[in-house]
Order: C-alpha cells, then structure tokens, then sequence
C-alpha cells in the first residue's frame, strides 16, 4: 500500500515576537498522521502568503524550497531503507538540521553566504572578498587553538581577547585588526538575534583607537598635478582620471562605466553627469566642472583620433551620429 505524503509551510499568526515576526513552520503528514517543525525561518505576518506557503522574500522562499527538498529526500531515504516511514522517524532525523548554526565557525560560513547572495543587488564584490578572508582568519584561529569549533553558547570575552592577541602576531595593522574583529562581533549579534545567546559578550569591548593622518591636496598641488607634463601614456591616463575625480567627486567604479550618454545639459545651459553609483545603484546628479568638461573633449578627441568612435546610421537620419561609447580615460589599463 502506497503511503500519501504531504508538506505544508504554515505561520501561527497570534504567535510573534517583540519584533513583531513568527516562525515558519512545516507540518508534515504522512497516512493521516501530521507533526510540525520549525524551518529555522521567519517573517512578518503581512508578508506571508498562505495559498502558496511563500514569503515576499525570495532568499527566504530559496531557503524555504531547499527545506522541502531535504524533508523530501528524507522520506525517500528512509524508505528505501527501511521499507517504512513515519512523521515521528522524519521529525527525529531532521532535528538539528532545521535549526540555526550553534558554533562560531558554521555561522560565520551561513553570514558569508547570505553576503554573497546580495552581491550585485546591496553589497559588492570586494566587500564579499574582505569578508572571506575575515572568515579564513577566524577558521586559522579557531584551528590555532586546537579544535574543530566553538559552541556559541560557551563564547565569552576572552575569546575576544584571545583573538585580537592572534592577529597582532599575525603582524597587523590596528585599523585591520578592528576589522576582523567587527566582523566576530558581527556573528555574535547574528547569534542574539537568532535567540542562541541573551546578549553579545563582546558588547562591552574597547577596540584600539587608531590615529590615521588625513591626508589631502592643497588647491596648489592639484595645480602642479593639471600642469604636469608625462610621457608614460599610462601614467597621464592615471593623471587625468584623478584630476577628473577631484572635480567630480567620482569613484574609480563609476568612472569605469561612465558614457558620454550619461552628460546630459539642463534648460540653463549647465551640464551635468546623471548616472547610478555602481555599488549602491542610487542615482547620483554632479554638475560638470569646467575642467572636468575639458577632459572629457579631450578624451573623446583622442578616441576618434585613435578610432576607438564608431559612427552609426540610424533608420531616417541622412547624416551619421557619433554614439556615446565608455569613458576612453579607463579604456587602457591604468
């Protein structure tokens, strides 16, 4: 006789928290017979939609699908083992496995992943890469001190301590070591929230102050730099990119993906650079300075000197346009 086997996601909305969230839970039947667990998932009530047992947060919704499949996998195991399955033997084995992460080593692998899955969206590339290599210095430490992990609940201050000691061996910079300690404080937050731990035991830590010298140009030494004369072609590409930037106030990144479509001219005759910052996407409006704009006709001189401009001809038009290509200043490798 073939059993009947169902999953079903479902939220108790008179049950929420203080932040006003509830648990997911799955309820699972087999034969008539239904248990329920928790997905180690959450959300707000007005965010759930129960006919299709789906969030409106599509990382939840990923995470919810892959939990389906391991309850899936799991009845299909157990009774190809063993011929028979029941709500009690799928509930019993996935214990452990539906909940968070409890060591230091496993969450810090769980928070790189959520970081990841926003890169390109709110975060970027680099900033995922600084945080993997925060998580393989917590890894050698944690290794360094003889042990596989660290149960979360055992964590007290001194492992802060213990830590910071590690990474001044290493030969690091103060400002750095604040950093990768950031980011074992991070995971402890992770932990309250999570409800593994009442508080952050490294709340009340001092990190060490570091006094960096701000460092700037006077207006005499931006003049030097506009009237300096270089015959390294890369080195004058480096040169006018950064004057650019000091009348622009724009990042290497957004000058990368800057276009000529994105100078626009306004009803006064001003024009100005309308474009979206390449790490955040929020739209940013800088008028153009005269010297920036100077740079810029050059630039676009030399691209159709060197025939980096292509000329197109569009259905209707009796002459060519020059099409708005790259900035020409990040063309070449700098």
């Amino acid at each position: 006789m073939r059993s009947t086997f169902k999953i079903l996601f479902y939220i108790n909305r008179q049950k929420t928290k203080t932040d006003g969230k509830t648990a997911i839970l799955c309820r699972i039947t087999i034969d008539g017979k239904s248990s329920a667990i928790t997905t180690g998932e959450e959300c707000l009530p007005t965010e759930w939609n129960a006919k299709q047992g789906q969030t409106t947060d599509k990382r939840i919704n990923k995470r919810l699908a892959e939990f389906k499949e391991l309850v899936e996998k799991t009845y299909r195991d157990l009774l190809t083992r063993d011929g028979m399955v029941s709500v009690e033997l799928i509930k019993n084995r996935l214990q452990g496995i539906a909940t968070h992460p409890t060591t230091l080593l496993a969450m810090s692998k769980v928070e790189l992943q959520s970081v990841k899955e926003c890169v390109g969206k709110s975060k970027a590339e680099s900033t995922y890469q600084n945080l993997c290599y925060s998580d393989k210095l917590l890894c050698e430490f944690v290794k360094d001190k003889g042990v596989k992990d660290i149960p979360v609940i055992t964590i007290t201050e001194d492992l802060f301590e213990e830590y910071c000691f590690y990474l001044k061996k290493q030969g690091l910079a103060a400002a750095t070591i604040n950093r990768y300690l950031c980011w074992l404080s991070r995971l402890m937050y992770r932990a309250v929230s999570q409800r593994l731990i009442r508080c952050n035991p490294f709340e009340n830590t001092k990190y060490e102050k570091t006094e960096q010298k701000i460092r700037f140009l006077q207006k005499n030494n931006v003049a030097k730099l506009m009237a300096l004369k270089v015959n390294d072609k890369e080195a004058e590409q480096a040169r006018l990119m950064f004057v650019f930037a000091c009348f622009t106030g724009l990042a290497v990144a957004d000058m990368e993906h800057l276009q000529y479509g994105h100078i626009q001219t306004a009803t006064d005759g001003q024009k100005y650079i309308r474009k979206e910052r390449q790490k955040t996407k929020v739209e940013f409006v800088v008028p153009l300075h005269p010297i920036a704009e100077v740079i810029i006709e050059h630039c676009k001189a030399e691209q159709e000197r060197n025939g980096g401009m292509q000329s197109v001809k569009e259905k209707g038009e009796t002459e060519t346009r020059t099409d708005a290509l790259s900035f020409p200043v990040i063309a070449a490798e700098v």
